[in-house]
């Protein structure tokens, strides 16, 4: 059994897949974290097995943007709901919105996703100190999952990234 989404099986996020083939051009979603003291920590990546078709290049470039959107909400008094308004408004400016199926991240700690999460209706503000996850994605049916999701931390200034992995599409390209 794979832990990750391949292919159109990507679409639902977190599916599991049994007896599943990986096939050239496939899109896959791969995660991977640690537990230290009791605490936990999250990295996905979407990426390909082989050179992506231009459909999912563009929805890759778009959930790459749409990560950046976020981080670049990320600070000490942001709202939770701004946060994931401005990852909304983006899927909207983009025509995707119909692919968005969460919230845009959540809290890591004793739980993989735990409070506080990045969604609309909570005007709770971010505080320094947070790690969270940060992992706005889109999921087309004819073509997979599209998610990052990067561990970060809010600082004084806004957020410090704690994964250390490419987001880039030539490094996330296999084969």
């Amino acid at each position: 059994m794979y832990r990750g989404q391949i292919g159109r099986n990507g679409a639902l996020p977190h599916a599991m897949n049994i007896n599943a083939t990986f096939q050239l051009g496939d899109t896959l979603v791969t995660g991977a974290g640690a537990a230290v003291w009791g605490y936990l920590s999250e990295l996905e990546r979407t990426m390909f097995l082989g050179e992506p078709a231009p459909q999912p290049r563009q929805y890759f470039d778009l959930m790459v943007g749409a990560q950046d959107t976020a981080f670049a909400r990320l600070h000490p008094g942001a709202t939770r709901t701004q946060v994931d308004r401005a990852v909304r408004d983006y899927f909207d400016h983009h025509g995707i919105t119909n692919l968005w199926r969460h919230h845009t991240g959540h809290g890591l700690g004793q739980r993989i996703h735990e409070s506080p999460f990045l969604d609309l209706g909570d005007d709770t503000p971010l505080e320094l100190g947070m790690v969270l996850s940060v992992q706005p994605g889109s999921y087309d049916p004819a073509w997979g999952g599209f998610r990052h999701s990067d561990a970060v931390l809010i600082t004084p200034t806004g957020m410090e990234l704690l994964t250390i992995y490419p987001r880039d599409l030539q490094s996330l390209i296999l084969a």
